[in-house]
């Protein structure tokens, strides 16, 4: 068995694997659909997941959840962008703030139904 590092620095984050509710398999394949060979499936995978934990179509999208799920800033903002042209997201901004991403129905701006 290989010796763990003594780095405790590390921070683990105690969440559960499970979702919570029903991803929308009709939303990612709109957004796959477009994601080419950007991020932009792996964006969308991120994004219905948080719905899923949220149990809600608007979800904040934290430096946190990008680094667990290995997806960089210019990346998620690439990706962002790609998808509300496409008209899958709507994305609220502010200076020092995590985006809030509203998943939507594909080619609307009416909220996702995630239940």
């Amino acid at each position: 068995m290989p010796d763990l590092p003594d780095d405790h620095s590390i921070r683990t984050v105690s969440a559960s694997r499970h979702t919570t509710g029903p991803i929308r398999y009709d939303w990612l394949q709109a957004a796959a659909r477009i994601a080419g060979r950007s991020k932009a499936l792996h964006t969308a995978a991120l994004l219905a997941w948080l719905s899923a934990m949220h149990g809600r179509p608007d979800v904040p999208l934290t430096r946190r959840s990008m680094a667990r799920w290995s997806l960089s800033r210019d990346a998620a903002g690439d990706t962002l962008r790609l998808l509300e042209a496409h008209r899958l997201v709507i994305v609220w901004s502010a200076p020092g703030r995590a985006r809030i991403v509203i998943l939507t129905e594909p080619g609307t701006d009416t909220p996702l139904a995630t239940g």
